[in-house]
């Protein structure tokens, strides 16, 4: 059977999953399951034909047949997990939301936060896009939570938003420092936080109305989505123009729409068309696991999630410290990579199934995905339970992205302990127990009003 049957067949089941849900009225742009299937897509079917022929090169025919079967019905299993009726279960047990928003507490907690993620992107900037090794640990430290400046926008276009008690000011100071940032991470070449802003900033606008964007507005958000990535990528990859606002501004002027295609894997960039490898994209990480583990080097067995916990250790407390999971990574490139690769290799992404074949082959991959498609419905149907709630809109609109990540970065829960654990978890917990005790009686009626009006 063609090796690439399995990646149409993949295409096919997603595709119709997206029209039976569109037909039958239950499409939500904001459900986490739909950024977990566009990252899906890129990887396993877009790279998958993308490089195909590099694939059977490089890797043989038996095995891009099994990785792309592997694809399949990792993908059929995720979306059984999903459906079953575990999780919409599980929200309603969870600990209760705080129902109450404070007006003054979001104007004493947001400027902070846009300052110190101003100061972090000024670092980044002062610094270049090479990094660390011009820097302080002190300022390396500090330039690690960039992210609280969107967290702040969001906090404020919430507040501003609130059905309950409308801030008119709020909101469009929201919009401005959301705006702010995507253009600063642009600027920075950081294609992920420039569209974290885009999407977070479009998902607090309307969930905090509990309404859903039109088609033409979805179809508007995908094209700048796509549009700020690939422009964050060129600039970063750039050796035309001066590393400044006014070479930034001549980079943009310049920019030609079919840089799109390159940032979405369909085409090669002019620079990389003799390429002679793929093995660094998120598919060709997974066929290299694939190819290695464990033929060649061993299993993680699960071992990087326990940085979920000690990423948030201090190395002035655990100086020796290692990166849970990091050797067995490097183990496998060096084993099987179709180049010389010492111990200091490291960057590549490998995607969901690269990530879960090393955890533990096959049997990693069903459990890895059970968890996560149990995560992913749980945390919605808690987010629809309390969908009026203005805290749990904030949660959920600098929240539900992380869907996207856990597919296309180097391992599921990568997210966590490398932005959202540090920069925004403490904020939503702060803001939880905060709220329960200085907004204790909330204009709840109004909302539970319109709540009832707008289901009916």
């Amino acid at each position: 059977m063609d090796e690439q049957f399995f990646v149409f067949a993949a295409a096919g089941i997603i595709l119709v999953y997206f029209l039976v849900n569109v037909i039958v009225r239950k499409f939500d742009p904001f459900a986490p399951v739909w950024l977990f299937l566009v990252g899906y897509a890129q990887v396993y079917i877009i790279q998958a034909v993308s490089y195909h022929e590099w694939a059977l090169r490089v890797r043989g025919q038996e095995l891009v047949a099994a990785a792309n079967f592997r694809a399949l019905w990792a993908l059929l299993w995720f979306l059984t997990v999903y459906h079953l009726g575990i999780s919409p279960r599980l929200a309603p047990v969870l600990p209760r939301p705080p129902r109450g928003w404070s007006t003054a507490l979001i104007a004493g907690v947001a400027p902070p936060l846009i300052l110190w993620g101003l100061y972090c992107a000024g670092v980044v900037i002062s610094a270049g896009f090479q990094g660390p090794d011009s820097i302080s640990p002190e300022e390396a430290l500090l330039r690690s939570f960039p992210f609280v400046m969107m967290v702040a926008a969001i906090l404020l276009i919430v507040t501003g938003r609130s059905l309950a008690s409308p801030q008119p000011l709020f909101f469009p100071a929201g919009l401005l420092v959301g705006a702010a940032y995507v253009a600063i991470w642009m600027f920075n070449g950081k294609r992920s936080h420039s569209l974290i802003g885009v999407l977070s900033t479009v998902c607090a606008c309307y969930i905090t109305r509990l309404k859903r964007p039109s088609w033409p507005v979805l179809l508007a958000t995908s094209f700048a989505g796509v549009l700020v990535v690939a422009i964050a990528i060129g600039w970063r990859n750039n050796n035309d123009y001066e590393l400044s606002a006014s070479g930034f501004t001549q980079y943009l002027s310049d920019f030609k729409l079919e840089k799109i295609l390159e940032s979405l894997n369909i085409k090669d960039p002019e620079s990389e068309q003799e390429t002679t490898t793929y093995e660094t994209t998120e598919y060709g990480g997974f066929l290299l696991m694939m190819d290695t583990v464990p033929h060649k080097s061993d299993y993680d067995y699960g071992a990087n999630y326990i940085r979920v916990c000690s990423t948030f250790i201090p190395r002035i407390v655990w100086p020796t410290k290692p990166l849970f999971g990091r050797e067995q990574w490097i183990n496998a490139y060096i084993a099987g990579s179709e180049m010389d690769r010492g111990e200091e290799f490291t960057s590549p992404a490998i995607g969901i199934l690269g990530a879960t074949q090393l955890n533990g082959g096959a049997v990693g991959t069903l459990i890895v995905l059970a968890c996560i498609a149990l995560l992913l419905r749980a945390a919605y149907e808690y987010f629809r339970l309390y969908a009026e709630v203005p805290w749990v809109q904030f949660w959920w609109a600098i929240t539900f992205y992380n869907a996207w990540f856990m597919v296309v970065n180097d391992d599921p829960m990568v997210w966590f302990y490398y932005n959202w654990g540090f920069s925004t978890f403490p904020i939503v917990v702060f803001l939880w127990w905060a709220l329960k005790i200085v907004a204790r009686d909330p204009a709840q009626a109004l909302t539970r009003a319109v709540v009832v009006g707008i289901q009916q």
